[in-house]
């Protein structure tokens, strides 16, 4: 791993060469040694996602923090299909609470879409495919969930093309709704890119939010309600 002399003052957006500036995913491509991109072979797509909309959706001042996780980022290598589902699983039950209105059913849409995608589904809606994590987070939602519930139904889904382009999709509208409706959206950000990282470590396992070790009862009444 190549180590620069000096961090780097991180911008937002991907630049030509290192001289233009740099983003935090341009500045991991040259702590690996590979070419000058925002997307390099070192780290895990759906991982680079959250880190490049994570650098661009921050303050100023919060961006220059994240240059110190570059390390880790660089040897974040690529994760099987189910842990990059639980990455952006995380983005969206962590931005959904700040949520509201068209953005919050958005978010709702992308999160079921998952959940569909992730039972290997590609058309129509089931309860059962949704995760407890994601039923406890949409409680209280009733109305945006069954606007976002009328829409999975009439849109089928290519699996390679959800990998490929509606995980991305739905990390940058999670992001972009913490950074503009989150009362500390910075840190929350740079919490997030954290957390992603130790689920990385562990290959995801850890990417629940806890809410699944409430008891029985509290999951049979998510069931029931996401259900009417």
């Amino acid at each position: 791993m190549r180590v620069p002399d000096s961090m780097p003052v991180l911008t937002r957006g991907k630049h030509r060469r290192p001289r233009s500036g740099a983003c935090l995913m341009e500045y991991v491509s040259v702590l690996s040694g590979g070419p000058f991109t925002d997307a390099p072979a070192c780290t895990d797509p759906t991982l680079a996602a959250i880190a490049r909309a994570v650098n661009d959706y921050s303050g100023d001042a919060m961006r220059q923090r994240l240059a110190l996780l570059a390390s880790d980022l660089s040897v974040a290598g690529p994760l099987d299909l189910t842990a990059q589902q639980a990455l952006a699983r995380r983005c969206l039950l962590t931005a959904l609470p700040h949520s509201c209105g068209t953005r919050r059913r958005v978010l709702i849409v992308g999160l079921l879409g998952l959940e569909r995608a992730a039972a290997g589904a590609t058309a129509g809606y089931s309860p059962d495919t949704v995760s407890l994590d994601a039923e406890f987070a949409m409680l209280g939602c009733d109305t945006a969930v069954r606007e976002a519930i009328e829409r999975i139904e009439t849109l089928p889904v290519d699996l390679d093309q959800h990998r490929k382009r509606s995980l991305a999709a739905a990390i940058e509208m999670a992001i972009a709704t913490i950074a503009a409706d989150a009362t500390d959206g910075d840190e929350l950000l740079y919490r997030l890119l954290v957390d992603c990282l130790d689920d990385h470590r562990g290959g995801s396992s850890g990417a629940a939010t806890g809410v699944a070790e409430r008891d029985d009862r509290d999951r049979v009444r998510a069931r029931g309600e996401l259900a009417d």
